[in-house]
Protein backbone atom coordinates (compact mmCIF):
# COMPACT_ATOMS: atom_id res chain seq x y z
CA UNK A 1 0.00 0.00 0.00
CA UNK A 2 0.95 3.72 -0.90
CA UNK A 3 0.67 6.52 1.31
CA UNK A 4 1.16 10.01 -0.09
CA UNK A 5 1.43 13.20 1.86
CA UNK A 6 1.09 16.26 -0.20
CA UNK A 7 4.20 18.21 0.38
CA UNK A 8 2.47 21.39 -1.57
CA UNK A 9 -0.02 22.52 -4.31
CA UNK A 10 1.26 22.57 -7.67
CA UNK A 11 0.75 22.20 -11.51
CA UNK A 12 1.49 18.42 -11.73
CA UNK A 13 0.30 17.61 -8.08
CA UNK A 14 3.37 18.14 -6.16
CA UNK A 15 3.64 14.38 -3.53
CA UNK A 16 6.11 13.53 -0.67
CA UNK A 17 6.32 9.59 -0.43
CA UNK A 18 6.72 8.28 3.24
CA UNK A 19 10.44 6.38 3.38
CA UNK A 20 8.29 3.52 4.50
CA UNK A 21 5.00 4.30 1.42
CA UNK A 22 6.28 2.05 -1.27
CA UNK A 23 5.25 -0.69 -3.55
CA UNK A 24 7.95 -3.85 -3.86
CA UNK A 25 8.11 -6.37 -6.50
CA UNK A 26 9.77 -9.15 -7.23
CA UNK A 27 11.42 -8.90 -11.07
CA UNK A 28 13.10 -11.64 -12.51
CA UNK A 29 14.00 -12.13 -9.22
CA UNK A 30 15.39 -9.21 -7.92
CA UNK A 31 13.87 -6.76 -5.64
CA UNK A 32 12.40 -3.72 -6.97
CA UNK A 33 11.11 -1.26 -4.87
CA UNK A 34 9.18 1.64 -6.71
CA UNK A 35 9.57 4.93 -5.07
CA UNK A 36 8.21 7.23 -7.80
CA UNK A 37 5.62 6.57 -10.28
CA UNK A 38 3.65 8.03 -13.02
CA UNK A 39 0.87 9.13 -10.78
CA UNK A 40 2.90 10.65 -8.48
CA UNK A 41 5.19 12.72 -10.66
CA UNK A 42 3.03 13.98 -12.38
CA UNK A 43 4.24 11.53 -15.32
CA UNK A 44 8.06 13.27 -15.04
CA UNK A 45 9.63 10.16 -13.99
CA UNK A 46 9.70 7.04 -12.24
CA UNK A 47 12.00 5.83 -10.21
CA UNK A 48 13.28 2.54 -8.33
CA UNK A 49 15.15 0.99 -6.22
CA UNK A 50 16.79 -2.16 -7.40
CA UNK A 51 18.72 -4.97 -5.36
CA UNK A 52 20.05 -7.11 -8.19
CA UNK A 53 21.50 -10.36 -7.35
CA UNK A 54 24.87 -11.41 -8.84
CA UNK A 55 24.58 -12.87 -12.46
CA UNK A 56 21.14 -10.91 -13.66
CA UNK A 57 21.30 -9.47 -17.03
CA UNK A 58 19.14 -8.28 -19.35
CA UNK A 59 19.08 -8.61 -22.76
CA UNK A 60 20.64 -5.96 -25.67
CA UNK A 61 17.37 -3.61 -26.00
CA UNK A 62 16.37 -0.20 -26.99
CA UNK A 63 13.47 2.15 -25.14
CA UNK A 64 11.18 4.93 -28.19
CA UNK A 65 10.08 6.20 -25.47
CA UNK A 66 12.04 7.56 -22.42
CA UNK A 67 15.39 7.96 -21.24
CA UNK A 68 16.67 5.18 -18.37
CA UNK A 69 19.84 6.10 -15.95
CA UNK A 70 21.38 4.21 -13.27
CA UNK A 71 23.01 5.56 -10.05
CA UNK A 72 25.06 2.57 -8.25
CA UNK A 73 24.55 2.59 -4.98
CA UNK A 74 26.31 -0.62 -3.95
CA UNK A 75 28.27 -3.47 -6.12
CA UNK A 76 29.59 -3.27 -9.59
CA UNK A 77 27.16 -3.41 -12.98
CA UNK A 78 28.37 -3.99 -16.32
CA UNK A 79 26.89 -1.91 -19.19
CA UNK A 80 27.03 -1.80 -23.05
CA UNK A 81 25.86 1.41 -23.70
CA UNK A 82 25.71 1.75 -27.80
CA UNK A 83 29.08 0.65 -28.76
CA UNK A 84 30.63 1.19 -25.87
CA UNK A 85 31.39 -1.60 -22.55
CA UNK A 86 32.08 -0.55 -18.96
CA UNK A 87 31.93 -1.32 -15.76
CA UNK A 88 30.27 0.67 -12.84
CA UNK A 89 30.12 1.04 -9.21
CA UNK A 90 29.25 2.83 -6.22
CA UNK A 91 28.48 6.55 -6.64
CA UNK A 92 28.82 6.11 -10.76
CA UNK A 93 25.84 7.40 -12.57
CA UNK A 94 24.68 5.81 -15.90
CA UNK A 95 22.73 7.22 -18.98
CA UNK A 96 21.13 5.68 -21.35
CA UNK A 97 20.12 7.83 -24.03
CA UNK A 98 16.33 6.55 -25.74
CA UNK A 99 17.05 5.05 -29.21
CA UNK A 100 19.95 4.17 -27.88
CA UNK A 101 20.57 0.00 -27.43
CA UNK A 102 22.03 -0.94 -24.04
CA UNK A 103 21.63 -4.10 -21.27
CA UNK A 104 23.58 -4.84 -18.03
CA UNK A 105 25.37 -7.59 -15.88
CA UNK A 106 25.22 -7.70 -12.44
CA UNK A 107 28.59 -8.88 -11.05
CA UNK A 108 29.63 -10.91 -8.02
CA UNK A 109 28.03 -10.14 -5.02
CA UNK A 110 25.13 -8.44 -6.36
CA UNK A 111 24.24 -4.99 -6.59
CA UNK A 112 21.75 -2.09 -5.75
CA UNK A 113 20.84 0.84 -7.88
CA UNK A 114 18.11 3.94 -8.36
CA UNK A 115 17.14 3.17 -11.37
CA UNK A 116 15.24 6.61 -13.23
CA UNK A 117 12.93 6.15 -16.34
CA UNK A 118 11.97 9.88 -17.73
CA UNK A 119 9.22 10.45 -18.47
CA UNK A 120 7.43 7.81 -16.13
CA UNK A 121 5.52 4.94 -17.07
CA UNK A 122 7.89 1.56 -17.69
CA UNK A 123 7.79 1.63 -13.82
CA UNK A 124 4.44 -0.02 -14.17
CA UNK A 125 6.18 -2.75 -16.32
CA UNK A 126 7.84 -3.68 -13.16
CA UNK A 127 4.61 -3.68 -11.24
CA UNK A 128 2.88 -5.75 -14.17
CA UNK A 129 5.61 -8.37 -14.59
CA UNK A 130 6.37 -8.58 -11.28
CA UNK A 131 5.73 -11.36 -8.25
CA UNK A 132 4.22 -9.43 -4.75
CA UNK A 133 6.86 -9.31 -2.33
CA UNK A 134 5.49 -11.35 0.45
CA UNK A 135 9.08 -12.22 2.59
CA UNK A 136 11.80 -9.84 1.21
CA UNK A 137 14.31 -11.83 2.33
CA UNK A 138 12.78 -14.92 0.71
CA UNK A 139 13.03 -14.67 -3.16
CA UNK A 140 11.34 -16.22 -5.55
CA UNK A 141 13.79 -18.22 -8.31
CA UNK A 142 16.54 -16.09 -9.48
CA UNK A 143 16.19 -16.51 -13.26
CA UNK A 144 15.85 -14.26 -15.90
CA UNK A 145 12.18 -14.88 -18.11
CA UNK A 146 13.33 -13.67 -21.53
CA UNK A 147 9.95 -14.83 -23.07
CA UNK A 148 7.72 -12.77 -20.34
CA UNK A 149 9.81 -9.78 -20.91
CA UNK A 150 9.54 -10.02 -25.07
CA UNK A 151 5.81 -9.97 -23.84
CA UNK A 152 6.08 -7.00 -22.00
CA UNK A 153 8.25 -5.08 -23.89
CA UNK A 154 5.58 -4.87 -26.82
CA UNK A 155 3.24 -3.84 -24.84
CA UNK A 156 5.31 -0.90 -23.29
CA UNK A 157 7.62 0.49 -26.69
CA UNK A 158 10.92 -1.09 -26.17
CA UNK A 159 12.63 -3.87 -28.40
CA UNK A 160 14.94 -6.38 -27.86
CA UNK A 161 17.45 -6.28 -30.58
CA UNK A 162 20.47 -8.69 -28.93
CA UNK A 163 21.96 -11.06 -26.84
CA UNK A 164 22.73 -10.08 -22.90
CA UNK A 165 26.61 -9.37 -22.23
CA UNK A 166 28.53 -12.83 -21.31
Amino acid sequence: MTTQVPAAAGPRGTHAMMPTATESVWWQGALFTIKGRHETTGGALGLVEADFWAGMGTPLHLHHQEDEAFYILDGQIRFRLGDEVFTAGPGAFVFGPRKVPHCFKVLDGGARALVLMTPAGLEHMFLDGGLPVVDPTNPPPRNYDLDRVKELARRYGFDIVGPPLE
